[in-house]
């Protein structure tokens, strides 16, 4: 079962290969360790005040035209995205198990080599 929050992600695991799945597991595992690591924390604090001195200088109405105001929202958008991204990918790695078991047991149901 996926959940459907998350199901924009289907198609973009569609298809991995155990090899692929490993690595991906490997590299989730690595990153995981990280957000163990008490500079972690310290990284992610920076992140977030530089996001809401972003947020208020896009509030403040600091942009001086459009553009820049897409290229402001750009980067905060970017600094949201590094801050999530360990939880993104665990979700993304668990979300590849459960596709690799469920076609392993649809394979195994109709396995007519047997």
């Amino acid at each position: 079962m996926s959940t459907p929050e998350f199901e924009h992600l289907r198609s973009d695991l569609e298809g991995l290969e155990d090899e692929y799945l490993r690595e991906l597991i490997e590299r989730a595992s690595l990153i995981e360790e990280l957000t163990h690591h008490p500079g972690w924390g310290l990284f992610v604090e920076y992140l977030r005040a530089v996001s809401a001195s972003m947020e208020d200088r896009l509030l403040k109405s600091y942009a001086k035209n459009f553009d820049e105001y897409r290229y402001e929202t750009g980067k905060l958008a970017g600094l949201q995205t590094a801050i999530e991204a360990p939880r993104r990918l665990q979700v993304a790695v668990a979300l590849a198990q459960e596709q690799a078991e469920q076609a392993r047991l649809i394979a195994s149901e109709y396995d007519y080599t047997t």
